[in-house]
């Protein structure tokens, strides 16, 4: 039985979706003001594997990816470029989904622009306050925190912890912690008209409008990177215990490690990203997904394109067994393969998996046969070309 590490308990669980034949699964999406980077694909690409695993078990996938139209990036963008914010969006959406493509990515089954749910976003910001879990003070309106009864159980930080932390900092909050849910205050040059005020629903806010909509009560794997784990899936969470009344909406959380680049997280803003779109230019997406698989999905990586092609070796070696495959697997190559599948249903341990696929191509190179449906059922979950 495959077995996640679940951040809300900090421990692998056995992984039961709520329906057993269906996994709905919510990965936070870029905010689409630029290219796709490393970083950004690592966490599509382990979601991707995770997908394809759950499909080669027999289930369905339904994969529901958010995208951020709604930031002050994106509106920065837009002026920038004497355009609008709906038009940034639709560029960088569409270099989003071109790079996801050619890294042969194919389990996204929905993308949704946060924009689009901006009615949403206001009746359940209006259902909070009428619940007196949110407030208003001085035109925002903010999540009391001190009303949820687990919060910070993702982060595992206690009360005086997150008492430290000044987030979206304002006159008249009643607690340092408490999150904003729609931004009156702020000047963006943009804004909705709303009985809320004229303002912008706030980041976190925007995610669960999406999820509810999408997903109603609950739904079976929230992933992300795991820096978003506070304040932004304590913020998720919370907003949808309240609104649903669930006291478990989302059966397992799912972070993945970071992408460092130089020693320091990749990002846009330190100027250290590799973006996909020039990366799949010098290597296959083969490459790049076992490159990627290499390490566990928890684990921070720093890119190397040394490290990077380290991972040549093995891919040739399966482009060899591709052009040996047979009608038989041999009973020690099958042997590997059920060990292959274990890997996996541990956590998705992926450098596991891969040792064991070096190990089966190994032995196909010195003489044992493996058939053609078994060699392709690897590739497949791996998102390997045959």
């Amino acid at each position: 039985m495959l077995k996640l590490f679940n951040s809300f308990s900090s421990s692998k669980q056995d992984f039961v979706p709520f329906n057993e034949n269906l996994v709905k699964i919510f990965i936070c999406g870029p905010t689409v003001y630029d290219y796709t980077h490393l970083g950004h694909a690592r966490i599509f690409l382990t979601y991707d594997l995770l997908s394809r695993y759950l499909n080669d078990k027999g289930l369905q996938t339904d994969v529901l990816v958010n995208l951020t139209d709604i930031n002050q990036n994106v509106f920065n963008k837009a002026k920038e470029n004497l355009t609008t914010y709906k038009d940034v969006a639709k560029f960088y959406t569409s270099a989003f989904v071109v790079d996801l493509q050619s890294l042969g990515i194919e389990s996204i089954t929905r993308l949704a622009y946060v924009s689009d749910y901006v009615s949403s976003i206001e009746k359940q910001v209006q259902k909070l306050i009428e619940k007196k879990v949110a407030y208003t003070a001085h035109g925002n309106v903010y999540l009391d925190v001190s009303r949820v009864h687990n919060y910070g159980q993702i982060s595992k930080q206690t009360r005086a912890q997150l008492n430290m932390h000044r987030l979206d900092i304002g006159p008249g909050k009643k607690n340092q912690e408490d999150v904003m849910l729609w931004n009156c205050t702020d000047d963006f040059d943009f804004s909705w008209e709303s009985d809320l005020g004229k303002g912008i629903p706030w980041w976190h806010m925007q995610d669960t409008a999406v999820a509810v909509e999408n997903f109603g009560k609950n739904y079976d794997i929230h992933g992300g990177a795991r820096e978003l784990l506070y304040p932004h899936h304590e913020a998720h969470l919370a907003q949808y215990e309240l609104l649903t009344g669930s006291e478990e909406p989302v059966r397992a959380w799912v972070h993945v490690g970071l992408v460092f680049s130089d020693g320091e997280k990749m990002s846009k803003s330190l100027g250290n990203v590799v973006w996909v779109k020039d990366l799949i230019k010098k290597y296959s997406s083969d490459l790049i997904r076992l490159y990627i698989f290499s390490k566990h999905y928890r684990d921070d990586m720093n890119f190397s394109e040394k490290d990077l092609l380290s991972q040549k070796p093995l891919l040739d070696l399966i482009r060899l067994t591709a052009s040996r495959v047979s009608d038989t697997t041999h009973e020690d190559i099958s042997i590997l393969a059920h060990s292959f599948m274990e890997s996996l249903d541990d956590d998705l341990d992926s450098p596991s998996a891969l040792a064991k696929i070096e190990k089966i191509c190994t032995e196909v190179k010195n003489g044992k046969s493996l058939s053609k449906i078994d060699f392709n059922r690897i590739c497949k979950i791996l998102g390997i070309h045959t």
